[in-house]
């Protein structure tokens, strides 16, 4: 289970196939090497520690049975790589460097919306503004994630007594910006590769 806005939950249905989608192909991606996605919190890691994030972000999101995760700035930002990467997804299928005419990645972003949001009109799926495909995906991203304190790194450089009390306010556990990810070793990366792709197969 996950710690939303909305209640500790799950994805499901459009919302949950979006994701997996998104998921697999940053799996796929880092599979064959570490890339920059975007989201700063996200690229520092290396990327073992990435797949690892990932993998425990995922199973809290698709397994009900699964424990819900401690929310970190690690954490948080795993998972908004994962919207941000359907931006840069769509923008491609825009400018038509993915399959021209498609619009696989629009699709699966309304069904979703359609489903999660209270968006009071939907873009066509054939619209070419990306500005306005990026609010729809930041939408949903919202049904997930509170907000983008995982960016907020300021807070590191506050006095002690101040950067406690901020952390009280927000809800912050004590260790939601210095929580470390696990960074197993080369050889037994192939096994979280395939349990990712283990967990997007079963839930697309």
């Amino acid at each position: 289970m996950y710690h939303t806005p909305y209640g500790d939950r799950i994805l499901l249905d459009a919302e949950r196939s979006l994701f997996t989608h998104s998921l697999g192909m940053l799996v796929d991606m880092l599979a064959e090497g570490d890339l920059d996605f975007g989201v700063a919190s996200f690229q520092q890691l290396q990327r073992n520690q990435k797949l690892v994030t990932l993998y425990r972000s995922a199973r809290a999101l698709l397994h009900p049975d699964e424990p819900v995760l401690e929310l970190t700035a690690v954490v948080e930002s795993a998972v908004a790589t994962v919207y941000e990467f359907v931006k840069d997804l769509i923008d491609e299928e825009i400018d038509g460097r993915d399959v021209p005419g498609e619009s696989f990645w629009r699709s699966l972003v309304l069904e979703a919306a359609r489903e999660q949001t209270a968006i009071d009109e939907l873009p066509e799926v054939t619209d070419d503004d990306t500005q306005t495909w990026a609010f729809v995906v930041d939408c949903l991203a919202g049904c997930v994630l509170w907000d983008n304190d995982y960016e907020s790194q300021a807070i590191l450089d506050m006095p002690p007594e101040e950067s406690k009390r901020f952390r009280a306010t927000l809800g912050m556990t004590d260790d939601y910006y210095t929580d470390v990810a696990p960074d197993p070793p080369d050889e037994q990366i192939s096994l979280y590769v395939d349990a990712l792709r283990g967990l997007t197969a079963n839930a697309r």
